[in-house]
């Protein structure tokens, strides 16, 4: 009898134990503060990049996105696990992996059912982490949850932002950076600021932050979108001119001078005279493997007597995401006249299997049609060896019109995305000389 009534009891305990409501999951949804650190091995300095980060629960699950001001990437996937939530980046082939550190509770098996909601995160630790080069890169970040925005009284500034510039780079040195007078628009509404500064190698994508008043007026913008790591602070010397650092590198900081500009519109003309080539009258040469390993030239005959568009590229490149679409509805728009599309894509690092699967992601990201071609990498000099009739190669992406005749007609350096307020513009651009050339006899 006694062992009967401890195997009992045996079983009553543990079936109390299992029937005790489980531990709620932590809730992440929030519009994290967040803050990553650039570094880079070997080198002392770093910064940080602040940013947003949105983290939502959906009825199918979490969804998430990079947040630079009124831009917004979404993630490819957010997967939470306990305290810690894994967002991926197809495209970059990249994952931020973060830990609840501060203000959760850790169990509600104590509270009665009415009482016990989501434990809710405060604060997160983790990692970003993408290929860089031929190296994986780690950015370690920081984020604070904030439910509420605590709005605090901002001092009255005596200048604006809100126009067009031009910026003077120079290294730690002292000597101009190659590029010269880049122009810039930036927007402002109160205190916050956004905008975007547009060499002819493709726009920086939409930086965004505050200008600050008090004592003097100063200016400070970021961007972090899976690739850029980018910060700006600069103090305004006048109503006209800003100085300051701009950070797009550990390692390499520049210096800058912007100075009010009527307006930023320079047309094409730089864009499309960086990039040339030796004999304007020979057919260019282009190849690449597609999906299947199999070896695609221009003398494939879906080519022959077509006005064709080379779109030098890689999918770790922003501007080249910037670019696709534009590409595709082209595509859609000509193709029945005659008109094709080859992307010729440069990756990081030499293994053919990692970068078909890239390149996979970005076809099916934006629904493309034409082929890819993986033609190199991003090493030094892959460029010349591969297309050696360029001349004076320098942005990814690069749109190269061929003739019917598979001559090169015009060369586009560079791509300016939707931050700069041209993409129609380009779009218009990029529709003009292809009519013009498929109206040719």
């Amino acid at each position: 009898m006694q062992k009967a009534i401890a195997l009992l009891s045996a079983l009553f305990i543990s079936c109390a134990a299992y029937a005790q409501p489980a531990a709620s999951p932590v809730d992440l949804s929030c519009r994290w503060s967040a803050q990553l650190t650039a570094a880079r091995p070997g080198v002392s300095e770093s910064y940080v990049v602040p940013f947003d980060l949105l983290i939502e629960r959906t009825p199918t699950g979490l969804r998430a996105a990079l947040l630079n001001g009124s831009d917004r990437m979404d993630f490819s996937g957010a997967m939470q696990r306990g305290s810690v939530v894994t967002l991926r980046m197809d495209q970059y082939d990249a994952t931020l992996t973060a830990r609840c550190v501060s203000g959760v509770e850790q169990n509600c098996a104590n509270n009665s059912s009415e009482k016990c909601v989501h434990p809710v995160c405060s604060a997160l630790e983790g990692d970003y982490e993408r290929q860089r080069g031929t190296s994986v890169a780690s950015y370690p970040l920081k984020a604070q949850c904030v439910h509420v925005r605590q709005v605090t009284p901002e001092a009255e500034t005596q200048f604006s932002a809100a126009a067009d510039w031009q910026f003077m780079f120079k290294d730690a040195e002292g000597k101009p950076v190659a590029e010269g007078s880049v122009p810039a628009h930036f927007t402002q509404d109160a205190h916050h600021v956004e905008g975007t500064i547009a060499p002819i190698s493709g726009d920086y994508g939409m930086l965004a932050g505050k200008i600050t008043g008090g004592k003097e007026t100063t200016l400070h913008l970021s961007r972090f979108d899976g690739i850029h790591t980018l910060r700006l602070d600069g103090r305004f010397l006048s109503a006209n001119r800003i100085e300051g650092v701009f950070q797009g590198s550990p390692g390499h900081p520049l210096n800058f001078v912007a100075t009010r500009s009527e307006s930023t519109a320079k047309g094409f003309d730089e864009a499309e005279h960086l990039t040339t080539v030796e004999d304007p009258s020979a057919a260019f040469r282009f190849h690449g493997l597609d999906a299947a390993g199999k070896s695609v030239t221009q003398d494939d005959p879906r080519f022959a007597g077509k006005v064709v568009l080379l779109d030098i590229f890689g999918t770790w490149c922003p501007n080249c995401h910037d670019e696709a679409p534009v590409l595709q509805s082209l595509y859609e728009k000509f193709h029945e006249r005659g008109f094709e599309i080859v992307g010729l894509s440069y990756e990081y690092v030499d293994d053919n299997a990692r970068s078909q699967r890239l390149l996979g992601v970005y076809s099916h990201k934006y629904s493309i049609g034409f082929p890819l071609l993986l033609a190199g990498t991003t090493d030094p000099g892959e460029i010349a060896r591969t297309l050696p009739q360029l001349k004076n190669f320098g942005a990814y992406p690069t749109t190269i019109f061929l003739d019917r005749h598979g001559r090169v007609r015009l060369i586009h350096a560079g791509f300016s995305g939707p931050a700069t307020d041209r993409l129609n513009e380009v779009k218009e651009n990029f529709e003009r000389n292809i009519v013009k050339l498929l109206d040719e006899q």
